[in-house]
């Protein structure tokens, strides 16, 4: 039994955020705990939004606006133990204020696999795609993590990128160990050329490995710059879950710089698994 850790936010929970949660959490044979976290900042800068002709500032007494978070947060715990029991989850559940990142990292400490919906923001202002929630959370969790999109299909391949690093393998094998249920699902090794290495890194003890856990497997080879052949082959993907290196770690340790693992958080709509040692 492996403990996953999902993140909602209290403010902005949609019931839909539950089906990849579930899936992730069935997938895994896992445990789930919904940490239903309220930014502790929410009640103390003015809430901006757009209106039709621009932007609003909510001039609102903190008073008022502690009030309407207050109900907020009560309705939407309300929505969540209603749409977990439709969906016959029992998860562990835990309420939580703080600042986001910081709980979340602790959280993860103590988890074997945490799960983030794509547009987690906890933003009281304008946010950044993806959200600079969901990028601190993969810069800094001390567990895998799996960024889930709006809509989570089920998988029908595994694709690993791989480039021949320690953490390219780390986190295939991070993966496969979470998974274990997943060995009949086939998966797609995915090497783009760097330095003119047309053959695939240490491909002998790779398909060693891959060939004891998975029963089909299938490698392939992309020449030209890495970062836009590898989306090109998600770009129109949703039936897949993809597993990335080491994300926003130094530049020795880390597999693809945060702008490439960015992209496809911001352009495919599948999940996503990141990890590093």
């Amino acid at each position: 039994m492996k403990k996953i850790v999902g993140v909602i936010d209290a403010l902005n929970f949609t019931p839909s955020q539950l089906d990849g949660f579930d899936y992730i959490t069935r997938e895994a044979g896992g445990k789930l705990t919904l940490v239903f976290m309220e930014n502790i900042l929410a009640t103390q800068l003015p809430l901006t939004g757009l209106h039709a002709d621009g932007v609003y500032t909510d001039l609102r007494t903190n008073a008022e606006l502690a009030a309407d978070v207050a109900k907020r947060k009560e309705e939407n715990l309300v929505k969540l133990i209603h749409a977990c029991r439709e969906r016959d989850m029992e998860p562990d559940m835990h309420e939580t204020t703080g600042i986001p990142i910081l709980k979340i990292i602790a959280e993860s400490r103590f988890a074997d696999l945490l799960l983030i919906s794509h547009n987690t923001s906890f933003a009281t202002l304008f946010d950044s795609n993806p959200t600079r929630f969901v990028k601190d959370a993969l810069a800094e969790a001390e567990c895998p993590v799996i960024v889930i999109p709006e809509k989570l299909n089920p998988a029908r391949e595994v694709i690993f990128a791989y480039n021949g690093t320690s953490s390219s393998m780390y986190a295939i094998r991070q993966f496969t160990q979470l998974f274990p249920g997943m060995r009949d699902i086939p998966v797609q090794v995915i090497y783009v050329v760097e330095g003119g290495a047309k053959e695939l890194p240490h491909e002998k003890l790779l398909k060693n490995y891959l060939e004891i856990h998975y029963d089909e497997v299938k490698y392939t080879v992309l020449n030209g710059e890495p970062r836009a052949e590898f989306l090109a082959q998600l770009m129109h993907r949703r039936d897949c879950l993809v597993t990335y290196g080491a994300y926003g770690r130094s530049r020795m340790s880390r597999f693809f710089h945060r702008s490439e693992a960015e992209n496809v958080l911001r352009t495919v709509n599948i999940p996503v698994f990141i990890t590093h040692p």
